[in-house]
């Protein structure tokens, strides 16, 4: 019974991940504190270019280090993906930046930036 409880109250106490997209660029999320951010962004890794964080304050931490997921059976050059997961610890409001860049070769300008406002409750 105890069991049964405890399992009913993880269950309704824990917020499901939110995941943002390329096209979620520019806008607006909340979360509540402890719930899991996910931004999965699409890449071409076989470039050199890849996607790195440069804004980030200590409300949102991020999660060890971005999963790298290719389409199954693409050729060379085909469409990767980047998935960036931050946990919501604190309470307030930041921006999260990402930048499009070739991390490697130093005065590299980005090809593309990624950017929202994270609100946490």
């Amino acid at each position: 019974m105890t069991a049964c409880i405890i399992a009913f109250f993880i269950t309704c106490c824990i917020k499901p991940a939110v995941t943002v997209i390329d096209e979620d660029n520019g806008s607006r999320v909340e979360l509540q504190r402890g719930q899991i951010l996910a931004v999965k962004l699409e890449a071409q890794l076989g470039t050199g270019y890849g996607w790195k964080v440069v804004s980030l304050s200590s409300i949102l931490v991020l999660k060890g280090e971005p999963e790298q997921i290719s389409e199954p059976e693409q050729k060379p050059g085909g469409k990767d993906y980047q998935t960036f997961k931050f946990t919501a610890e604190n309470r307030g409001e930041t921006e999260l930046k990402l930048e499009y860049i070739e991390a490697w070769k130093k005065g590299a300008k980005p090809l593309k930036e990624y950017t929202i406002t994270v609100i946490i409750k």
